[in-house]
């Protein structure tokens, strides 16, 4: 006898799919609202370009930024 129903493992793909596609449209109206041209000075120069790279810039960097400092931690750790 067979079970018509789907089981968990086979509704996952089909969920991730849809969760991807959701966050990918919300990406799309995120950088299509945030394109505002804005000044950023830096110590030697300045320039204009749009909030969405200014953004994703920081992000960026920030995202570095802690994937270093996890890595300097666990090492820290480790010798200790």
């Amino acid at each position: 006898m067979s079970d018509s129903t789907p089981r968990k493992s086979d509704r996952k793909p089909y969920i991730l799919l849809i969760v991807f596609a959701i966050v990918l449209v919300y990406l799309l109206a995120f950088s299509l609202v945030n394109t505002a041209q804005v000044s950023v000075s830096f110590v030697a120069f300045s320039t204009t370009t749009a909030l969405i790279w200014v953004m994703i810039a920081a992000a960026g960097l920030g995202l570095v930024l802690g994937i270093v400092g996890v890595l300097m931690l666990g090492r820290r750790r480790h010798r200790n």
